[in-house]
């Protein structure tokens, strides 16, 4: 049962959790990070060369002051796929928080 909804609603998994995590990691940072399409960071920024999205509908925070990107549903996406960058996902968040701050 799982994994059957896990495969029939993996992006929209991979939003919800994404943004949650994101939105924690742009209220703890405090700057000038907005959510953007990947598309548009990509074509107006290098700070997406040689970055693969996992998923369809990809959208990452960005700061234009830095030009500096945090994809927190990709890192949701390869957790789910089972390819975790981090241990967990509050790992992850912690680590983004204080390279970020």
């Amino acid at each position: 049962m799982g994994r059957e909804l896990l495969k029939n609603h993996f992006d929209n998994f991979v939003v919800r959790i994404g943004a949650y995590i994101g939105e924690v990691i742009k209220r703890n940072i405090n700057q000038d990070y907005k959510w953007y399409e990947y598309d548009s960071v990509y074509h107006f920024s290098s700070a997406l060369d040689e970055v693969n999205r996992d998923i369809k509908t990809e959208t990452v925070l960005y700061s234009k002051k830095r030009d500096r990107v945090i994809m927190p549903l990709t890192v949701v996406a390869q957790h789910l796929q089972g390819n975790p960058s981090h241990t967990d996902f509050l790992e992850y968040v912690e680590e983004t928080i204080k390279q970020r701050s």
